[in-house]
């Protein structure tokens, strides 16, 4: 099998690829990054690179890829002139020159990633941001080109991702950096559904290797089904490093499209794959925070001798 990977840079990518290269049923990996330099020393032989100004059509036409895992986007809750450039040649212009790029491929499967933002009020698509928006008018797109060249495609909704170090800061960080000094939030009652970067990335795996017969267009969505508080939250991290958290709720306004209730509905996951998320969230960051000590503590010796 030959997988076509974009995003590989990101959160996701940067913990999927390692675990993918080690699958025997994996000949080659191709990742489309923008920038070399930061995949530089990061996988293995087994990882074909190409960056997007390469002539990347080119590339995949003789690569051949069986399936394409399709994370790439740009990712902002801003619909400011600023941004809507990047965030139409992310998500729109790139990833339909990609769909483009791979006719004649004879792809079996496209796993593309969206947002549960594009969920704002449950059922049904209704997007916070514009980003979101993007991501659901980009499903049209991917939705004729499976249909004029014959493969399936599939939609993950990830929920609220941590563990590992992230590429951006979330509110984990947040309430942790609460600890030594006063931090403004909302009033935090939105309830998120947080799931392990390592129960996603088994889940993309298993996604991949699935014997199941699978119908086209489905959605999974990617959580534990558990919904966990920002409040709730700041409790458990408060009890896990015994510290006291500085926050100061309801000093920044909910945003006007403000997403207060998102967790993962389960059905598809364990009908098709048979799959739940195995990490509970006190667990990991409690395990976090172990690791955190003894990295302090090895930094510390360090600096003794």
């Amino acid at each position: 099998m030959k997988i076509l990977i974009t995003g590989a840079t990101g959160f996701i990518g940067r913990n999927l690829i390692p675990i993918l290269e080690k699958e025997a049923e994996i000949e080659r990996i191709l990742i489309l990054i923008r920038d070399r330099k930061k995949v530089e020393g990061l996988y293995s032989e087994k990882v074909d690179v190409c960056t997007i100004e390469e002539g990347y059509e080119e590339v995949i036409r003789k690569f051949l890829p069986d399936k394409v895992i399709h994370l790439a986007s740009f990712l902002t809750s801003r619909n400011d002139s600023e941004v809507i450039d990047k965030i139409l040649d992310a998500n729109i212009r790139f990833g339909t020159s990609l769909l483009n790029a791979l006719r004649g491929c004879q792809i079996k499967e496209f796993i593309n990633f969206g947002s549960f933002a594009e969920y704002r009020l449950g059922n049904g698509l209704d997007s916070a941001y514009l980003y979101t928006a993007t991501k659901t008018a980009f499903r049209s797109i991917l939705k004729y080109y499976s249909q004029i060249e014959n493969f399936k495609y599939y939609n993950v909704i990830p929920y609220t991702i941590y563990g590992k170090k992230d590429t951006q800061k979330k509110v984990i960080d947040y309430i942790k950096e609460s600890f030594e000094k006063e931090v403004n939030m909302s009033y935090g009652e939105q309830i998120l559904d947080f799931i392990h970067i390592d129960d996603v990335c088994d889940f993309i795996k298993t996604l991949l290797f699935h014997e199941k017969e699978i119908p086209n267009e489905q959605e999974f969505y990617l959580g534990t089904g558990i919904g966990t508080s920002i409040r709730e939250l700041s409790k458990i991290l408060e009890k896990i490093y015994t510290k006291k958290a500085n926050i100061k709720w309801g000093k920044i306004p909910y945003r006007e499209r403000d997403i207060m209730y998102a967790v993962a509905p389960l059905g598809n996951n364990i009908e098709y794959l048979n799959w739940k998320a195995k990490l509970k969230l006190e667990d990991q960051l409690a395990e976090q925070s172990r690791a955190e000590q003894s990295r302090a503590e090895q930094s510390r010796a360090e600096q003794s001798r």
